[in-house]
């Protein structure tokens, strides 16, 4: 990686940080180039707008998040309920830690999906996305009326996102994932 492509990459990483701790519309331009040390005129000669670069974040965040997935569901090492696990894991940690400020793609969308298209394309796909990664996972560990159990499983999930975005209440992990995984490994569904 080049320190063109490197000083890119550092503006992505920081809007993100920066966007999930403030909103995509509470974090100015002037504090991205603060926190990289970057002026205007270099970020808009990567980016063109604030938009161009939230877009740009949110795929790069979208690309990470799916590939971590897809490499968690394909560990032949992990059990189906283990592979179904670990994202609620990765949440009691992010929460414990103060590193979780809620789902970056419902926050963009709520305040982009009036304004930006593209944006809310963005968010739209990658959840989109993840219900199509849970669907065949569970249709490849045959799993009965695997596309319903899939929609039902993620909107638990969403539903946590968006509750411990505002509660921060770790207790509400192990409760949305045991109704996450019943509706999952349920057979009279």
């Amino acid at each position: 990686m080049n320190k063109q492509q490197e000083k890119r990459l550092n503006i992505i990483n920081k809007t993100i940080t920066l966007c999930a701790q403030y909103g995509f519309h509470g974090t100015s331009m002037d504090t991205i180039t603060t926190a990289t040390g970057v002026s205007k005129a270099t970020i808009y000669k990567y980016f063109i707008s604030k938009e161009n670069l939230i877009k740009e974040a949110l795929i790069l965040f979208s690309e990470r998040a799916l590939n971590h997935l897809d490499l968690t569901f394909s560990d032949p090492s992990l059990t189906l309920e283990q592979k179904l696990s670990e994202r609620f894991d990765l949440l009691v940690a992010l929460v414990k830690d103060d590193l979780f400020n809620g789902c970056y793609f419902q926050l963009a969308y709520s305040e982009f999906n009036h304004t930006d298209d593209n944006i809310a394309d963005i968010c739209s796909g990658y959840k989109n996305m993840r219900v199509d990664m849970i669907k065949a996972l569970l249709i490849e560990n045959n799993i009965n009326n695997a596309e319903l159990k899939s929609q039902q499983a993620e909107l638990i999930f969403n539903g946590l996102l968006a509750s411990l975005q505002i509660t921060k209440n770790t207790n509400l992990i192990p409760m949305a994932k045991e109704m996450y995984l019943n509706i999952i490994l349920n057979d009279n569904k």
